[in-house]
Protein backbone atom coordinates (compact mmCIF):
# COMPACT_ATOMS: atom_id res chain seq x y z
CA UNK A 1 0.00 0.00 0.00
CA UNK A 2 1.14 3.34 -0.44
CA UNK A 3 2.78 5.83 1.95
CA UNK A 4 0.13 8.45 1.14
CA UNK A 5 -3.54 8.03 -0.20
CA UNK A 6 -6.68 10.34 -0.30
CA UNK A 7 -10.51 9.85 -1.38
CA UNK A 8 -12.39 12.91 -2.67
CA UNK A 9 -15.90 13.04 -0.21
CA UNK A 10 -16.80 15.95 -1.96
CA UNK A 11 -15.68 19.55 -3.01
CA UNK A 12 -15.46 20.19 0.23
CA UNK A 13 -14.13 17.16 2.17
CA UNK A 14 -11.08 14.52 1.37
CA UNK A 15 -10.25 12.06 3.67
CA UNK A 16 -6.68 11.18 3.46
CA UNK A 17 -4.52 8.15 4.54
CA UNK A 18 -1.12 8.41 5.41
CA UNK A 19 1.50 6.10 6.68
CA UNK A 20 4.23 7.03 9.57
CA UNK A 21 6.48 4.86 10.22
CA UNK A 22 4.43 1.12 9.92
CA UNK A 23 1.16 2.65 10.85
CA UNK A 24 -1.10 4.47 9.27
CA UNK A 25 -3.17 7.63 10.62
CA UNK A 26 -6.29 9.17 8.78
CA UNK A 27 -7.33 12.55 8.55
CA UNK A 28 -9.95 15.02 7.05
CA UNK A 29 -9.15 17.67 5.24
CA UNK A 30 -12.39 20.00 5.10
CA UNK A 31 -13.32 23.13 3.33
CA UNK A 32 -15.16 25.98 5.75
CA UNK A 33 -15.39 29.78 6.09
CA UNK A 34 -12.82 29.78 3.43
CA UNK A 35 -10.14 27.91 4.29
CA UNK A 36 -8.96 24.32 4.15
CA UNK A 37 -8.03 22.45 7.33
CA UNK A 38 -6.71 19.70 7.86
CA UNK A 39 -7.98 17.73 11.28
CA UNK A 40 -6.38 14.14 12.86
CA UNK A 41 -9.56 11.65 12.81
CA UNK A 42 -7.55 8.90 14.85
CA UNK A 43 -8.02 8.82 18.49
CA UNK A 44 -4.24 8.17 19.53
CA UNK A 45 -3.44 11.37 17.54
CA UNK A 46 -6.05 13.28 19.07
CA UNK A 47 -4.37 12.18 22.65
CA UNK A 48 -0.90 12.36 21.98
CA UNK A 49 -0.82 15.51 20.40
CA UNK A 50 3.28 16.04 20.26
CA UNK A 51 3.02 12.98 18.08
CA UNK A 52 0.20 14.19 16.32
CA UNK A 53 2.49 17.17 15.62
CA UNK A 54 5.09 15.32 14.57
CA UNK A 55 3.07 13.30 12.13
CA UNK A 56 1.53 16.45 10.69
CA UNK A 57 4.39 18.39 10.45
CA UNK A 58 5.73 14.79 8.41
CA UNK A 59 2.37 14.82 5.99
CA UNK A 60 3.26 18.54 5.34
CA UNK A 61 6.48 17.51 3.86
CA UNK A 62 5.40 14.75 1.86
CA UNK A 63 5.23 15.41 -2.06
CA UNK A 64 2.07 13.24 -2.64
CA UNK A 65 0.27 15.46 -0.28
CA UNK A 66 1.90 18.26 -2.00
CA UNK A 67 0.77 17.13 -5.25
CA UNK A 68 -3.23 16.05 -4.38
CA UNK A 69 -3.26 19.63 -2.93
CA UNK A 70 -2.29 21.09 -6.53
CA UNK A 71 -4.25 19.16 -8.34
CA UNK A 72 -7.23 19.61 -6.02
CA UNK A 73 -6.06 23.74 -5.98
CA UNK A 74 -5.44 23.81 -2.24
CA UNK A 75 -2.64 26.45 -1.98
CA UNK A 76 -0.48 24.52 0.86
CA UNK A 77 0.24 28.57 2.61
CA UNK A 78 -3.32 28.56 2.98
CA UNK A 79 -3.84 25.30 4.75
CA UNK A 80 -4.59 25.27 8.10
CA UNK A 81 -4.32 22.36 10.45
CA UNK A 82 -6.10 21.83 13.85
CA UNK A 83 -2.65 20.84 15.15
CA UNK A 84 -0.37 23.46 16.97
CA UNK A 85 2.74 22.54 14.92
CA UNK A 86 4.34 25.82 17.08
CA UNK A 87 3.42 25.29 20.53
CA UNK A 88 5.11 28.89 21.59
CA UNK A 89 3.27 30.59 18.70
CA UNK A 90 -0.36 31.88 20.29
CA UNK A 91 -1.96 32.38 17.61
CA UNK A 92 -2.18 28.51 17.04
CA UNK A 93 -4.83 26.76 18.91
CA UNK A 94 -3.15 26.46 21.90
CA UNK A 95 -4.71 29.65 23.18
CA UNK A 96 -7.69 27.71 23.91
CA UNK A 97 -5.76 25.05 26.40
CA UNK A 98 -4.52 28.58 28.49
CA UNK A 99 -7.98 30.20 28.45
CA UNK A 100 -8.87 27.73 31.96
CA UNK A 101 -5.52 28.19 33.17
CA UNK A 102 -5.92 30.98 36.10
CA UNK A 103 -2.39 32.75 35.04
CA UNK A 104 -3.49 33.07 31.83
CA UNK A 105 -4.37 37.17 32.70
CA UNK A 106 -0.58 37.52 33.15
CA UNK A 107 0.29 35.61 30.00
CA UNK A 108 1.56 38.26 27.38
CA UNK A 109 0.89 35.99 24.42
CA UNK A 110 -3.05 35.55 25.00
CA UNK A 111 -3.44 39.59 26.17
CA UNK A 112 -1.51 40.29 22.72
CA UNK A 113 -4.03 37.51 21.03
CA UNK A 114 -6.87 39.44 22.27
CA UNK A 115 -5.76 42.62 21.37
CA UNK A 116 -4.86 41.88 17.90
CA UNK A 117 -7.73 39.92 16.87
CA UNK A 118 -11.48 41.15 16.79
CA UNK A 119 -14.48 39.37 18.37
CA UNK A 120 -15.49 38.07 15.17
CA UNK A 121 -12.18 36.34 14.23
CA UNK A 122 -12.11 34.64 17.54
CA UNK A 123 -15.79 33.44 16.95
CA UNK A 124 -15.02 32.23 14.10
CA UNK A 125 -11.85 30.27 15.27
CA UNK A 126 -13.94 29.34 17.57
CA UNK A 127 -16.55 27.92 15.42
CA UNK A 128 -14.02 25.87 13.18
CA UNK A 129 -12.92 24.28 15.96
CA UNK A 130 -16.19 22.92 17.11
CA UNK A 131 -17.03 21.93 13.60
CA UNK A 132 -13.75 19.79 13.46
CA UNK A 133 -15.09 17.84 16.58
CA UNK A 134 -18.62 17.60 14.33
CA UNK A 135 -16.79 16.34 11.83
CA UNK A 136 -14.44 14.10 13.74
CA UNK A 137 -17.80 12.09 15.27
CA UNK A 138 -19.67 12.16 12.08
CA UNK A 139 -16.67 9.58 11.21
CA UNK A 140 -16.57 7.95 14.17
CA UNK A 141 -20.70 7.26 13.73
CA UNK A 142 -19.64 5.93 10.37
CA UNK A 143 -17.11 3.35 11.40
CA UNK A 144 -19.40 2.23 14.26
CA UNK A 145 -22.43 1.96 11.49
CA UNK A 146 -20.11 0.13 8.86
CA UNK A 147 -19.38 -2.49 11.68
CA UNK A 148 -22.65 -3.01 12.45
CA UNK A 149 -23.16 -1.23 15.09
CA UNK A 150 -26.54 1.03 15.32
CA UNK A 151 -28.85 3.06 16.80
CA UNK A 152 -29.40 0.34 20.06
CA UNK A 153 -25.79 -0.01 21.10
CA UNK A 154 -25.64 2.56 24.07
CA UNK A 155 -22.30 3.60 22.58
CA UNK A 156 -23.81 4.62 19.26
CA UNK A 157 -26.55 7.40 21.19
CA UNK A 158 -23.85 9.02 22.83
CA UNK A 159 -21.39 9.41 19.78
CA UNK A 160 -24.78 10.81 17.98
CA UNK A 161 -25.31 13.04 21.76
CA UNK A 162 -22.26 14.62 21.23
CA UNK A 163 -22.85 15.37 17.35
CA UNK A 164 -26.09 17.00 18.50
CA UNK A 165 -24.75 19.26 21.05
CA UNK A 166 -21.74 19.88 18.94
CA UNK A 167 -24.11 21.32 16.33
CA UNK A 168 -26.28 23.06 18.98
CA UNK A 169 -23.49 25.12 19.68
CA UNK A 170 -22.16 25.83 16.83
CA UNK A 171 -25.13 27.10 15.81
CA UNK A 172 -25.93 28.92 19.03
CA UNK A 173 -22.23 30.86 18.02
CA UNK A 174 -23.30 31.91 14.57
CA UNK A 175 -26.35 33.40 16.19
CA UNK A 176 -24.31 35.27 18.84
CA UNK A 177 -21.99 36.65 15.53
CA UNK A 178 -25.70 37.90 13.51
CA UNK A 179 -26.40 39.69 16.91
CA UNK A 180 -25.55 43.47 16.92
CA UNK A 181 -23.22 43.81 19.60
CA UNK A 182 -24.49 47.46 20.58
CA UNK A 183 -22.69 49.06 17.23
CA UNK A 184 -18.95 48.59 18.75
CA UNK A 185 -15.69 48.64 16.60
CA UNK A 186 -14.89 45.34 15.96
CA UNK A 187 -11.44 45.50 17.73
CA UNK A 188 -12.63 47.35 20.42
CA UNK A 189 -10.63 45.62 23.26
Amino acid sequence: MLEFSFEIIDETKINIQYKYGSQFFNFNLFWFNGDWTLHPFDGILIENREMCSLIVADLLKNKDFHVMLAKEKIILSHLRTTVNLQPEDPEEFEVNHRINDRSYQDDDGLISYIENHSFEEILQLEQQQIHARVEFFKQIIQRMFMEGIGPEDPDFGKVQSIIRIYKDTFDRLGNINDTNMGGYNSKRW
